[in-house]
C-alpha cells in the first residue's frame, strides 16, 4: 500500500525528492499529495500542487481527513532552515500526531549524493541554528590525492568521522589507530556498509597510543603523509578524578607521537585540540592546552614536519556529549539532567568537526585553526528543542539541575587573549596565532620529565601545581 505524503518545501532539494519519486519507481512506494511552502509565487512543482504556506498545515490535513485521505508523513525539504523556521514547523506536525522525515544538509544535495535513501528522522544537529559548513571536495581532491593518512583514535566519534569523510577523497590510504577492539570493529562494518566502493582505501592498527615502539615500527614500515591526532582522554569529570590518566594519554602520548612524526619525516601533524584548553578550570582542559604548547614548541624547531592545531566547541553526537544522555533520558522516560540553568556551549556537528581537521591539514601559513561557531546555545534551550524533536514537553519529561560539577564553566571560549581570528580561504574557517612565549628544547624537555614523574605518584594536587606551573591562566577550582 503506498504511503500518502506531503513534501515541506517547494525548493531544490523538495523538487529532487519529487523527481526521485516520480522518476526512479518509488511512485509505487510513495504517492506525493503536494507541497507545503511560504512561496506564494509558486503554485506547481512538476506536477504537484503548492497546497499552502507552514501556518496552513493544520487546515490542509484536516481538508485532507474530511476527504477520508489520512497523510502518513511529511518530509521536510528545507536543508537550509534556520532554528527557528524549524523549530516553528515542528510544533505545527506535532499537533497532527503524523510522523515527519527530514532530508539530509545542503552540501550533501548540490554534490548530487542525495537520494530517497537519505532521508532521516530529525536530529539534534538539525538544531544549530545554522548552516553547516562544507567539504569543499573540489578543492581538497588535490591536496590529498594519493595521500597515506593516519588518525589515532580513528574509531573514536572524531576520528571515525574523519575516517569516513576523508575516505572519499582520492587519498592512497587512510588507517585508524584505536586501542578499542569494539570500536574499531563497528568502524570496519560501517566501512563495509557505507563506503564499500572506496573500502580498498581503509586499514586499521590495533594499538595503544602509548606504545611507542610498535607506533614507531609502524610509521617505518608506511610512508604516512599526514596525522590526525585524535586520541585522548576528554571526559571531564572522570580526568579532575584521575588526572594522572590525563597527563600520560593526553600530554605524554602527544609528545611522543610528534616527536616520532619528525623522526619519521611526517609532512602533516594535525593536532585535535578544545575550547576547553582556553583558560582552562578543569584538568582535563588543561592537559589539552599543555599538548597545544608542546605543539607550539614543536612547530618552532628546524624540521620538515608542519604541526597544526585545530580548536573548536563541543560536536554534537559524540562519545560523552550531552545529546546521547539526553536521548537516553527519553527513551527511559527519565529526567534531563542538566548541571545550571544558565550553562551555555558552543556547538557543531560531528560532520562540522571532520571537515575543520581536514581543511585545516591543507593550510601551511598558521599553527591554531578555529571554526566560526556562532552563538552559544543554552542547554536548556537544546534540551527542550530535542523534546520537541520526540514531540514532548516539560510536562512529558522533566528537566531537573544537578549543580555544576568540579572543574566545569558556565560558558566555553575558542580564544586566548592574546590571539585574534584571521579568515582563512575556506568559509568559516579561521587562523588565529599563538603569541605565548614557545617552550625552548630544554624546556620542554623538563617539563615532559615533570610530567612523566607526576603521572606516577598519583597526586592531584600535585598535578594541579604542575601544570600551574605550565599554564598560567589554569584556574586551579578546590
Amino acid at each position: 500500500m503506498r504511503k500518502d505524503i506531503i513534501i515541506i518545501g517547494a525548493g531544490e532539494a523538495g523538487l529532487m525528492l519529487a523527481s526521485e519519486i516520480k522518476l526512479n519507481d518509488h511512485s509505487k512506494k510513495y504517492n506525493v499529495l503536494g507541497f507545503i511552502d511560504d512561496n506564494t509565487k509558486i503554485d506547481k512543482v512538476l506536477d504537484y500542487a503548492v497546497l499552502g504556506n507552514i501556518n496552513n498545515i493544520l487546515n490542509i490535513v484536516n481538508q485532507y481527513k474530511k476527504e477520508n485521505i489520512n497523510i502518513s508523513e511529511f518530509i521536510i525539504a528545507i536543508p537550509s532552515a534556520d532554528q527557528k523556521t524549524l523549530l516553528k514547523i515542528l510544533n505545527i506536525i506535532a499537533q497532527t500526531d503524523i510522523k515527519y522525515k527530514i532530508v539530509p544538509g545542503f552540501f550533501e544535495i548540490i554534490q548530487g549524493s542525495f537520494s530517497l535513501k537519505d532521508i532521516r528522522d530529525t536530529q539534534a544537529s538539525d538544531l544549530l541554528g545554522r548552516e553547516e559548513v562544507g567539504f569543499d571536495e573540489d578543492i581538497l581532491k588535490d591536496f590529498y590525492k594519493n595521500k597515506t593518512i593516519l588518525v589515532t583514535g580513528g574509531a573514536g566519534s572524531i576520528g571515525s568521522e574523519i575516517v569516513k569523510q576523508i575516505i572519499t577523497l582520492p587519498i592512497k590510504k587512510v588507517i585508524a589507530l584505536d586501542y578499542n577492539e569494539n570500536s574499531l570493529h563497528a568502524l570496519i562494518l560501517a566501512i563495509k556498509s557505507e563506503n564499500a566502493i572506496n573500502q580498498n582505501k581503509f586499514d586499521f592498527l590495533v594499538a595503544n597510543i602509548l606504545d611507542i615502539t610498535k607506533i614507531d615500527k609502524f610509521l617505518q614500515s608506511e610512508k604516512i603523509d599526514i596525522i590526525f591526532h585524535a586520541a585522548a582522554h576528554k571526559h571531564l569529570p572522570l580526568m579532575e578524578k584521575y588526572p594522572e590518566e590525563a597527563i600520560k594519554n593526553n600530554i605524554l602520548a602527544t609528545n611522543n607521537l610528534s616527536k616520532l612524526a619528525i623522526k619519521n619525516n611526517i609532512k602533516n601533524f594535525v593536532f585535535i585540540s578544545t575550547d576547553k584548553a582556553v583558560r582552562p578550570t578543569s584538568l582535563m582542559g588543561a592537559s589539552k592546552r599543555v599538548c597545544e604548547r608542546i605543539i607550539h614548541s614543536y612547530s618552532k624547531e628546524n624540521h620538515n614536519t608542519n604541526f597544526k592545531i585545530t580548536r573548536f566547541g563541543n560536536v554534537l553526537g559524540s562519545n560523552g556529549s550531552v545529546i546521547p544522555i539526553f536521548e537516553k533520558q527519553i527513551r527511559n522516560g527519565e529526567a534531563i539532567t542538566i548541571t545550571h540553568p544558565e550553562m551555555v556551549r558552543f556547538f557543531m556537528s560531528i560532520r562540522e568537526a571532520a571537515r575543520l581537521v581536514i581543511k585545516a591539514s591543507t593550510l601551511d601559513n598558521a599553527l591554531i585553526f578555529t571554526l566560526d561557531m556562532g552563538k552559544q546555545i543554552k542547554i536548556i534551550d537544546l534540551a527542550r528543542n530535542i523534546l520537541r524533536l520526540h514531540g514532548l514537553t516539560e510536562k512529558d519529561i522533566p528537566i531537573v539541575f544537578t549543580g555544576i560539577r568540579e572543574g566545569e564553566k558556565l560558558y566555553e571560549e575558542i580564544l586566548m587573549d592574546n590571539e585574534n581570528l584571521i579568515p582563512s580561504p575556506y568559509t568559516k574557517l579561521f587562523t588565529a596565532e599563538d603569541k605565548t612565549n614557545h617552550l625552548k628544547e630544554n624546556e620542554r624537555k623538563t617539563m615532559i620529565e615533570e610530567f612523566e614523574i607526576a603521572s606516577t605518584e598519583y597526586s592531584k594536587e600535585e598535578i594541579k601545581v604542575l601544570i600551574k606551573k605550565y599554564i598560567k591562566e589554569y584556574i586551579i577550582k578546590n
